[in-house]
């Protein structure tokens, strides 16, 4: 698969900061009512996925990390889901593409339960939860 991430001189992690800093809210709004695509972010040399999609995701590369985060502004654990650039040749060339955009791109996924979500979620979530500072 040929790189769909565009080229930036800025590095991943900084692009991933602008990301979630300018679009966290439409994302999440995106990811509430997802059953069955996956969005992934392009963020230079890796690809990132957030809630279902990020959970889509790990069921589908075993390689891909998983980081739970608390956003300011948001209630409750966002979890996120990356693999580089170079591991996205083994596994998303072959998914039905259902949309294609600059840094963005979304693929058709089996149906993911809200039980199955829920139990993964919880399960990628359990040590923000067990050591919240923010808990009285």
């Amino acid at each position: 698969m040929e790189n769909r991430c565009s080229s930036s001189s800025q590095p991943s992690g900084v692009r991933l900061l602008a990301l979630l800093q300018g679009q966290w809210k439409e994302i999440l709004r995106r990811e509430e009512s997802n059953v069955s695509l996956m969005h992934l972010y392009g963020t230079g040399t890796h690809w990132v996925a957030f809630e279902r999609s990020a959970c889509q995701l790990s069921r589908l590369c075993t390689e891909a990390k998983t980081v739970p985060m608390r956003l300011s502004g948001f209630p409750f654990p966002v979890v996120m889901a990356t693999f580089s650039q170079a591991q996205s040749e083994h596994f998303i060339h072959d998914l039905p593409k259902v949309e294609e955009g600059n840094d963005r791109l979304s693929f058709k996924m089996p149906v993911l339960t809200n039980r199955e979500y829920g139990i993964w979620h919880n399960r990628q979530t359990e040590y923000l939860s067990k050591y919240d500072v923010n808990k009285n």
